[in-house]
């Protein structure tokens, strides 16, 4: 007959096995393996208050207490700034990011997307996005690389997301230096 210590170890066991099943192998560990627990508007904001961060090292933010809906930063020289914040995905390495608008009144268009254990970015600027009457579809382009903005939803015309892998975005070392080129 087992006692309660042992039944409850055994219950402990498999929350342990279950919960790292669940995690595919993640590292609970890792610097930002946290922001795989939580939910898409949290991790947003997360995102957004670590772009102010940044780009106040360079420009002070106007900040007015209104939670604006065409851009997120406001800065005192008048660029506006768009942040979409996402983590990666557990199978295939890609970021999803999320209620890009393309009519929206921003200047650019900040991607962070944050790993377990790294932070990388992706700045677009306004014009980057094109809307292409043939095939009724926005698109993204910088240089050679282009990518399609697709509707959040099959009748939603308003939102798009923007899925990025690994591969097609920076790693955070070098933002500070777009920003800096970007504000000056």
């Amino acid at each position: 007959m087992l006692n309660i210590n042992q039944l409850e170890a055994k219950l402990q066991e498999i929350i342990e096995r279950k919960y790292l099943e669940t995690k595919l192998g993640k590292n609970p560990d890792a610097k930002f393996a946290k922001i795989g627990d939580l939910e898409g508007n949290a991790v947003g904001q997360i995102g957004e208050e670590y772009s102010k961060f940044l780009i106040s090292q360079f420009v002070e933010i106007i900040d007015d207490g209104i939670i604006h809906d065409e851009y997120d930063i406001q800065t005192k020289n008048g660029v506006f700034f768009e942040v979409k914040t996402a983590r990666k995905g557990n199978k295939n390495n890609t970021f999803q990011f999320n209620g890009i608008n393309p009519n929206y009144n921003y200047n650019y268009l900040l991607c962070i997307g944050i790993c377990e254990d790294a932070v990388l970015f992706r700045i677009f600027e306004k014009k980057d996005i094109s809307y292409h009457h043939k095939d009724r579809k926005f698109y993204i382009r910088q240089g050679n690389f282009e990518k399609q903005l697709v509707s959040m939803n099959p009748n939603n015309q308003v939102n798009f997301k923007l899925t990025l892998n690994l591969k097609e975005l920076i790693s955070i070392s070098l933002l500070h230096d777009q920003i800096q080129t970007i504000l000056q």
